[in-house]
């Protein structure tokens, strides 16, 4: 709480209290037959320039500046106050009173105030002890006025005791108040760095899904692709075995014609166009021998081909069920981290 602030609600309160209790009084008073003159005197003090005064105090036109001072003067219209009380009407009923004053001055918790209370009120007390003695006291014994003395400085060592300890609990209350503050913006600072990695995780998820979505469109068409592909190898796999086949029969053939031929030239039958014949079935043989051997071997690398393209094939779809699962796994962490971050803001 503000000192100053704290200052202004004192003096309203002293002014308050004094004011009220002073008022009872002088009511009662005037219930029991005191003259209206002292009670019309008493009250004038009190709301002719006490309360006129913390009114003006309280103006925010006059605050800053009076309200430093008002202690002060509210310690010294009281005391004057006190004086005047026991100047018009010395009994010790009125003496008895300094005990409020020494009390309700104990508000400020002012140790400074508390001290010149106190010495005010042995001031006032000593002068009618040796002025006024013989109608005020039982007795004129200065070992009386001892004790008076005594008392009086008990009250102001219990007012000074008082406020030693509610400015100790006071500084203890503004400690643990900075203390929770602090906590409250240090909280407040984690859950504006949370705040920011969720609303960062946001953003990553949100590029995520873009990218995850643009891989997986782009996976299908690899996919789309790579289907079409096994199919095309698949049909020229077919293909190559049906010509691979072909091929094999057609060596079966040239070979029976070839064995013809070698029985014909056994039985002793040649000619030049015979010849011919066998150069060219030699060469034939020789030509789909070749051709076999390269439909096997292309029907090899097609079985090969088509097997590794499988292997593509399943990669794509681990990597694209790798990426569906990283994205579900985002969108878990971001609802866990806001589900977190709106307990922290309760």
């Amino acid at each position: 709480m503000d000192e100053h602030y704290l200052l202004r609600k004192r003096n309203n309160w002293v002014v308050a209290v004094f004011a009220t209790v002073i008022t009872v009084v002088q009511m009662l008073n005037f219930a029991l037959g005191i003259p209206l003159r002292f009670v019309l005197t008493v009250e004038g003090i009190i709301f002719l320039v006490l309360v006129p005064m913390t009114i003006i105090a309280s103006y925010s036109k006059f605050e800053e500046q009076l309200t430093p001072y008002m202690k002060y003067f509210n310690m010294i219209i009281i005391g004057i106050f006190m004086f005047m009380i026991n100047h018009i009407d010395p009994h010790m009923i009125n003496i008895m009173t300094m005990y409020f004053y020494v009390a309700i001055m104990g508000i400020y918790q002012d140790r400074f105030i508390n001290l010149m209370t106190t010495l005010i009120t042995l001031a006032i007390l000593c002068y009618y002890f040796f002025t006024q003695g013989e109608f005020i006291f039982h007795s004129t014994n200065v070992n009386d006025l001892l004790y008076y003395i005594v008392t009086f400085c008990f009250v102001s060592v219990s007012n000074i005791m008082q406020a030693k300890f509610n400015n100790n609990l006071q500084l203890e209350n503004r400690s643990k108040t900075q203390k929770v503050l602090e906590a409250k913006q240090a909280m407040e600072d984690m859950l504006s760095r949370l705040t920011e990695s969720v609303q960062s995780i946001r953003e990553y998820q949100t590029n995520l899904n873009a990218t995850v979505d643009t891989t997986n469109q782009r996976s299908v068409e690899i996919v789309s692709s790579i289907e079409n592909i096994l199919y095309s190898y698949e049909v020229q796999n077919e293909n190559s075995v049906s010509h691979r086949q072909q091929m094999i029969l057609i060596c079966e053939k040239v070979e029976a014609m070839n064995a013809e031929l070698v029985k014909l030239r056994t039985a002793g039958e040649d000619s030049p166009l015979l010849s011919s014949y066998e150069l060219l079935m030699t060469e034939l043989k020789d030509m789909l021998q070749v051709a076999k051997e390269r439909a096997e071997n292309t029907a090899d690398i097609t079985e090969q081909n088509k097997s590794s393209l499988k292997d593509v094939l399943d990669l794509v779809s681990t990597q694209q069920l790798e990426m569906t699962n990283l994205s579900e796994g985002f969108n878990k962490l971001e609802k866990q981290m806001s589900r977190m971050n709106r307990k922290n803001q309760i």
